[in-house]
């Protein structure tokens, strides 16, 4: 998720932990102990190339093994810089529950968490809510801002802190009933179109839980669709794509090999000459719903091109303008109300 939604999530948990004990200071440190997993992004600064920011985002500082460990060290130092004024375990208890909740949080979301490192490099992604959804964060956030007006003895605010939880965690468990029915949805569609695949993902779009991507494969073709569940219509136009899987053969390397992985089979390959392979990940689905052609709909790819010393990887990622953020967020606006 964004950083204000773990830094929310990460400050709740200060809240319940340590709240009545230390006041305004637990929020403080549950904020910094939600924020510290995403500092993995200075280590894929630091190599600089993207195979690396691949491997490297959501992985040990986002594994619960790691955070077992992490939160003795992190608990000591907020013991002694706090003056000992909370117990050590209940330092402990709060770095861990925030470390972990924030990794739990984005395994909600589509990038993939690797939650299990170092015993398993699988990505876990249940793909139930946008990486950004104000609906879930807003109300939040709101009752963790009202804590902060009342006194750490207050009883309301332990009330203010768990109500906060329970509202999002509700709106949670809601984008798992939602993705339930959105997953039925595109199983009926593709039955109906005679369409034959192997494997189906689904995933909302971004900042919203209404309109959702449908993914689908076999060894030849990849399927997507959109579909809203504000729409009166129950059809979806799918869009395929030849997966030109031969084509691994002539580009096989880690680079590829670490695409695929992070692709969790939702990838399709265009040759585009002899020294280049572009690789579409698909699992969030099209970036714009009303072009077909892939560096169109998919505007995010990765090139892999051959050089004399073997492969290099390059993302392909556009410079966006705020024009171009408010032709993307009108787009997404009607195609979650049209149809």
């Amino acid at each position: 998720m964004d950083s204000l939604t773990q830094i929310v999530l990460g400050a709740a948990v200060g809240e319940v932990v340590l709240g009545r004990k230390i006041g305004n200071r637990a929020q403080l440190a549950g904020a910094i102990a939600g924020t510290i997993p995403d500092l993995d992004i200075l280590a894929t600064m630091y190599y600089d190339d993207t195979l690396s920011e691949i491997v490297i985002h959501r992985s040990y500082s986002h594994a619960l093994f790691c955070h077992l460990l992490a939160a003795f060290p992190f608990a000591w130092i907020s013991w002694l810089l706090n003056k000992k004024k909370a117990p050590y375990m209940g330092w402990y208890w709060l770095w861990f529950f925030a470390l972990t909740t924030h990794a739990l949080l984005d395994a909600c979301t589509t990038y993939g968490t690797q939650l299990f490192l170092p015993f398993s490099n699988y990505l876990v992604g249940f793909n139930n809510i946008s990486v950004i959804d104000p609906l879930y964060t807003l109300p939040f956030m709101a009752f963790l801002i009202g804590c902060l007006f009342l006194g750490r003895d207050d009883p309301k605010r332990i009330k203010w802190a768990w109500r906060g939880i329970v509202i999002s965690s509700s709106y949670m468990l809601l984008t798992f009933g939602v993705k339930w029915h959105i997953n039925n949805t595109f199983r009926n569609a593709l039955k109906e179109q005679s369409i034959a695949y192997e494997r189906m993902s689904t995933s909302p779009t971004f900042f919203n839980n209404a309109l959702w991507a449908g993914m689908a494969y076999n060894d030849s073709t990849l399927i997507v669709g959109e579909y809203s569940v504000l729409q009166k219509d129950k059809w979806i136009d799918f869009v395929q794509y030849k997966r030109n899987l031969h084509l691994e053969n002539e580009f096989r390397s880690r680079e590829l090999d670490a695409l695929k992985w992070f692709s969790q089979g939702l990838y399709f390959l265009e040759k585009r000459d002899s020294q280049t392979l572009r690789v579409y990940i698909v699992k969030w689905g099209r970036a714009n719903y009303e072009k077909t052609r892939p560096e169109e709909a998919f505007i995010f790819y990765h090139e892999i091109k051959k050089t004399k010393a073997g492969f290099t990887l390059d993302a392909i990622r556009p410079k966006f303008t705020k024009e171009d953020f408010n032709k993307a967020f009108g787009q997404l606006w009607r195609r979650i109300w049209e149809k």
